[in-house]
């Protein structure tokens, strides 16, 4: 008689299916260029990056292939892993309204790393690229936070690009293996919000020196390690893409447009499909100043067969403008705005707006300061007919309620380079939430250190 599968065994099986899927996803927009220019896709576009990369400081080299190893240890004093208030308030409940109280968990966290990166050109156009960052989160406190396999790095991949002719052919899996909540704006009360995210697809940009047509499709999994958030599990179908024209040298207009069809495990939240389609444009303005805008139209409809009883479809626009600037040889900066929607952790859907600011300044020889400031403002569409409890023996701490939500905050990063081979950093991180439902607001502070060692 065979044993049940354990939950780490079950959890093992879903990671190995999401990375099986065959590889196919979408292309970026392609970025201005000239009316008479080398094609994006050519056999110059290909000797220009090989050329890029060979002047990558790889320090390993077997036959064709190169690697970059990189290894780091980071210490980092959280004032509220758990994104709590402290605070007490009655919470409504089947039996009467129950005294709940939260509070605030302070700890230290151990957070060692190992990066690799490793090149193989196939063949003078073709090439394979893994990027890998692979590490470990130790709570000296709250052990039963301590990761409990390994944390991947967003921006992991596994990437081939093919040229052919005016055509760029680019497969790609890329995964990620996160455990922090503050990601998610709509989470409070949590300290684990373990998540595997595995996107594998194949995109085509193909060049008609007049117009950069790009077609995609990918396919998304999303694996919770968490118990408390396997109602989260679901897999998506994206197929997306664009056409581009290149009406002066210096800018891009176009059209895009996406379909996503978003299937979840079990039957808490509600299957949907998203349509968007809009226009965008690209500029360069000045030497120093690049402006991107985009927008256009977006609906969602649920299936509304979920435990979650939320019945909002959604009819809304999206929007985002980005202006990047370098001001001079000491300072660059980002700024960016937009209005979009997401699907929800407690409900179908949060709509956001928002405000970042992002900065580089070189004052100091082998320094970099960078600094980071946002604004956010969301509505969750909410939902009824579930009392859910992230924390366990809490009731109803996250019903699903519709729930208005400011967020904003900032954080400071110095980087030195003490070595040709050692990078010593430092960064201070500052998080707020105010929400208009009871125990869900926190502030959160966060100082860190790191040091990383590039062999």
């Amino acid at each position: 008689m065979s044993r049940p599968a354990t939950p780490s065994s079950l959890f093992a099986r879903k990671i190995a299916l999401a990375l099986l899927v065959p590889l196919l996803g979408a292309a970026p927009i392609a970025r201005a260029q000239d009316a008479i220019r080398p094609s994006l896709a050519g056999e110059q576009a290909a000797e220009a990056r090989r050329q890029s990369i060979d002047k990558i400081p790889y320090n390993l080299q077997l036959g064709p292939m190169k690697f970059r190893f990189s290894a780091t240890m980071g210490i980092e004093y959280n004032d509220n892993i758990n994104l709590a208030e402290d605070g007490s308030a009655l919470i409504p409940s089947p039996t009467g309204p129950i005294l709940v109280t939260t509070m605030p968990q302070s700890d230290i966290i151990l957070r060692p790393q190992v990066n690799i990166d490793a090149l193989w050109p196939i063949t003078q156009l073709n090439t394979l690229k893994l990027d890998l960052g692979v590490g470990y989160a130790i709570y000296l406190d709250h052990s039963s936070y301590n990761t409990t396999g390994v944390l991947i790095q967003p921006g992991s991949q596994l990437a081939f690009d093919i040229f052919v002719s005016d055509f760029r052919i680019n497969l790609h899996d890329r995964f990620s293996l996160e455990q922090d909540p503050v990601a998610e704006v709509a989470l409070s009360n949590v300290a684990d919000y373990g998540r595997f995210q595995n996107t594998a697809g194949i995109s085509v940009l193909w060049d008609l020196n007049k117009a950069v047509v790009t077609l995609g499709y990918d396919h998304y999994n999303f694996i919770s390690t968490n118990s408390v958030f396997d109602y989260l599990d679901r897999n998506a179908d994206i197929v997306s893409g664009s056409i581009g024209f290149t009406p002066t040298s210096t800018m891009t207009v176009g059209i895009e447009g996406s379909i996503v069809n978003t299937s979840y495990d079990q039957n808490i939240l509600n299957d949907s499909v998203n349509y968007s389609v809009g226009g965008f444009l690209e500029t360069q303005l000045t030497s120093y100043l690049k402006l991107r805008v985009a927008g256009g139209y977006q609906m969602i409809n649920f299936d509304n067969t979920g435990l979650v009883n939320d019945a909002h479809d959604l009819n809304d626009y999206y929007a985002n403008v980005l202006l990047s600037h370098r001001v001079n040889s000491v300072l660059t900066q980002n700024i960016s705005a937009g209005h979009e929607t997401q699907l929800g952790v407690n409900s179908n859907y949060v709509k956001l707006n928002y405000v970042r600011h992002t900065a580089n300044w070189n004052i100091l020889y082998h320094t970099l300061l960078s600094t980071e400031l946002f604004y956010e403002d969301a509505d969750d569409s909410g939902g009824s007919g579930i009392l859910f409890a992230p924390v366990p023996g809490v009731p109803n701490i996250n019903p699903f309620v519709a729930e208005h939500i400011h967020r904003y905050g900032g954080a400071v990063t110095v980087g030195y380079q003490l070595t040709p081979h050692v990078t010593l950093g430092l960064r201070y991180q500052y998080t707020q939430k105010d929400s208009d439902q009871p125990l869900r607001d926190y502030r959160q502070n966060r100082v860190g250190f790191d040091g990383t060692y590039s062999f």
